[in-house]
């Protein structure tokens, strides 16, 4: 299959390489199918989430434990049997970015990440109860803070 993504032009996916996510994205719940598309080849520290039921659509998600290696998302269980993971070392966690310019402006949203069974693909944006996350971290702090 092939889709015009947003930040790489013409595209050929497969639809192994897809994931659906449980009720979309909090604003964008009609949209349920996203093709992720990694920014850097050797890992998957910044990715586009492309939509493929709109090509314009496209959220830049970032591993958060790439800039913030403290991260301790927990799920409840029902989140664990909505992604249909038998265990949480199954998860993988993104979070939506908004990238500034300056890009230490940057925001993170820690509070409600995207959740991702790597075994079956199946994604959904979960709220923690967490109360030391919010939904937007700026990115400068963030990098300071780990340095120090």
């Amino acid at each position: 299959m092939n889709i015009n993504a947003k930040y790489f032009g013409e595209i050929s996916y497969e639809k192994e390489e897809t994931i659906q996510i449980t009720n979309g994205l909090f604003g964008f719940e009609s949209y349920t199918d996203y093709l992720p598309l990694s920014f850097h080849d050797e890992d998957d520290s910044m990715l586009s989430l492309q939509c493929l039921e709109d090509q314009a659509l496209s959220f830049i998600l970032m591993n958060p434990f790439m800039i913030y290696p403290a991260y301790n998302p927990k799920l409840s269980e029902q989140d664990l049997k909505d992604l249909e993971a038998d265990s949480p070392e199954d998860i993988s966690f993104y979070v939506i970015s908004v990238i500034k310019e300056p890009a230490e402006q940057s925001t993170v949203n820690l509070k409600a990440p995207l959740a991702v069974n790597s075994l079956n693909r199946k994604a959904k944006q979960v709220m923690l109860e967490q109360p030391e996350y919010t939904f937007r971290h700026i990115l400068g702090d963030m990098i300071q803070k780990e340095g120090e």
